[in-house]
């Protein structure tokens, strides 16, 4: 990968720019159905400054009662001084209750919403009087659980890259319009044999406030890999994916939405086990093909990479549990590049043998270049609820790990972030092009504490959170930190 590509002092210096003219503001999408020809602002999911006026977060996908995927939103502060806000929850059906919470300082919130009188699937609107807080939701359900952050911004179009409606699993988009004014949403999904467009989800018009949640395995069934487009007519939504596992490998997945195809991915931890499987999703959402190159690295360093060329609406379903070069067992991090178009989207669906601990399948998003590059060099990692409210019992981080995507070595710390200060729990140098990682009794009583990441340049960072069955099943990417407004 090219190294011109990442220097630090460019890429931050353009991304502290342009936060400061627009965080909080959408990014201006192309025509119906295809990627933004602008160049992206900003990842989807960015702490603001924590000098702002105020700040929102959006998230749907949580199912209500005993739905699928019930869960909650985890409010991370990280600034020196306490923050109040508001939680708005809206369900498909129409009932609406607003929360007021408040979050002490260098510390985390799970806000008691009161249970809402109707309605299967809800979405929440987080809005904070000022900035420098964390949204993320946590879901539970019979088949696992999982732990994702929520929008930081709304977008004309969103992108997933994978999903399986194979097996019966049960597969959702989420929709949800925080704007005050009507949204007109289609949605397509790209399979191994062509795109399909179901008529019951074209002009699909949602109200202000309003959320829908569509079941994709009603119109798109049996199908291994599905890719999704959300695109709108008019205005701008929240998108979520939600796939269940029900097969023997069981498992849970709330999956936000990519905003915009990127010409760098990153998956700082894999490991592929006997008797499992993992699939890294790179979909081409665009006019024109995509040569995409697939670099992988164990710890004793790098493999052969894989390359294909992606056309336009397919998707590569790259099956790394079949490939020879990958030792079984074996933790490795992988960088996706993309070259002749605007780029890719890529994700991970793993499942570990029943025989592992459950849940053993899961689905992620890679770590998108944009949140390589935070404004501040710091990263944070939301806790997976609090000690009182936790995600699971025995919830708790499990193994952290950054990938330095710059062509130079660079520094970090690791630490722990609670009201009465920092606890470092993890420091050194990660040379150009490799992986540094955080594990153990350190890592993992650090529970419900939020965690930071500072780095002396670019990182992809990723925590895997457990319990689970392996690596890939729970996972939850660093959200970069905006710079202060008044610097």
């Amino acid at each position: 990968m090219s190294p011109a590509h990442h220097r630090p002092e460019r890429r931050w210096l353009v991304l502290v720019l342009v936060v400061l003219v627009v965080v909080g503001v959408g990014i201006a999408a192309g025509a119906r159905g295809t990627p933004s020809v602008s160049a992206p602002a900003a990842p989807s999911a960015l702490v603001s400054a924590p000098d702002a006026e105020s700040s929102a977060w959006y998230c749907t996908g949580q199912s209500t009662g005993s739905g699928l995927a019930p869960g909650f939103v985890v409010l991370t502060n990280t600034t020196a001084r306490t923050v109040d806000g508001t939680v708005t929850a809206v369900t498909d059906a129409g009932a609406e209750v607003h929360t007021d919470v408040s979050v002490p300082a260098r510390a985390v919130a799970t806000p008691s919403i009161p249970a809402l009188s109707s309605g299967s699937w809800e979405g929440e609107t987080v809005t904070v009087s000022g900035g420098g807080v964390a949204v993320t939701q946590v879901v539970h359900g019979s088949s696992g659980w999982s732990q994702s952050p929520c929008q930081s911004t709304t977008a004309a179009e969103w992108y997933f890259p994978g999903g399986t409606t194979a097996n019966s699993d049960p597969l959702y988009i989420s929709l949800l319009n925080p704007t005050s004014t009507p949204v007109v949403v289609d949605l397509s999904f790209m399979t191994p044999t062509g795109a399909v467009h179901p008529i019951n989800y074209q002009g699909i018009v949602l109200k202000s406030g309003q959320v829908q949640v569509e079941n994709v395995a009603s119109e798109v069934q049996n199908v291994s890999t599905v890719s999704t487009v959300v695109a709108t007519r008019t205005g701008r939504v929240v998108a979520s994916e939600v796939q269940g596992f029900s097969g023997s490998s069981a498992g849970l997945a709330l999956v936000p939405g990519a905003a915009h195809p990127l010409s760098y991915w990153y998956i700082p931890q894999s490991q592929d086990v006997a008797g499992g499987s993992s699939e890294i999703d790179v979909f081409n959402p665009g006019t024109v093909p995509e040569s995409v190159t697939v670099q992988l690295r164990l710890a004793s360093g790098p493999l052969a990479p894989l390359s294909d060329k992606v056309a336009p609406g397919a998707t590569w379903a790259l099956d790394t549990g079949a490939q020879t070069r990958i030792p079984h067992n074996a933790t490795y991090s992988a960088g996706i590049e993309a070259t002749g178009g605007p780029g890719v989207v890529v994700g991970r669906t793993v499942m570990v043998p029943t025989s592992y601990r459950a849940p053993q399948a899961g689905m992620a998003m890679a770590v998108d270049g944009l949140s390589t590059a935070s404004p501040t060099g710091e990263w944070v990692l939301p806790p997976p609820g609090t000690s009182a409210n936790p995600a699971v019992s025995g919830a708790a981080p499990t193994y952290l790990a950054f990938t330095n995507t710059s062509g130079a070595d660079e520094s970090y710390t690791v630490s722990a972030v609670t009201a009465s200060g920092d606890r470092t729990i993890g420091a050194g140098t990660v040379p150009a092009g490799t992986t540094g990682s955080v594990y153990g009794a350190a890592l993992s009583s650090a529970a419900f504490d939020e965690i930071t990441v500072r780095a002396s340049g670019p990182m992809a960072v990723s925590e895997d959170v457990g319990p689970t069955g392996g690596f890939g099943v729970v996972t939850m990417p660093g959200i970069p930190l905006a710079a202060a407004i008044g610097l």
